[in-house]
């Protein structure tokens, strides 16, 4: 079985309100806690799937979450 790579994207190319959310608004599994907020960021796909991972501005351990997006219908 053939093991995927991680294919790193720009995290400067989203738009301003996407990197504030993801900087801002993470949740971090160390500090059990919501909205701490992470350094370094990095955005990945990875078996079709995005992720973004960065260091707990609280603790400083890696964080790394799944992108989901979802779509409201108006």
């Amino acid at each position: 079985m053939e093991t995927m790579k991680k294919q790193y994207l720009n995290f400067d190319d989203l738009e301003q309100c996407d990197k504030e959310f993801f900087i801002n608004d993470s949740w971090c599994d160390y500090c059990d806690e919501a909205d701490l907020g992470i350094t370094e960021p990095n955005i990945y796909i990875l078996d079709e799937k995005q992720y973004l991972e960065g260091n707990c501005k609280v603790c400083g351990n890696k964080q790394t979450t799944e992108v989901v997006v979802t779509y409201l219908n108006s």
